[in-house]
């Protein structure tokens, strides 16, 4: 699933948590995406893209 500046989405914090929040920064690597997303808690994450839960 591809994932662009701007999107919303739901991610997983630790195993059961999930928080939602605004893509920021996409970085690519040759295996897989790591996503830096702002959360709307007011956190900032670095989220591989396997830990997204919906768009």
């Amino acid at each position: 699933m591809k994932y662009s500046i701007g999107d919303i989405v739901e991610f997983k914090i630790g195993s059961i948590e999930t928080d939602k929040g605004e893509v920021k920064f996409i970085e690519e690597d040759c295996n897989e995406s790591n996503l830096y997303i702002n959360s709307y808690s007011g956190w900032a994450y670095k989220v591989p893209e396997k830990k997204i839960v919906s768009r």
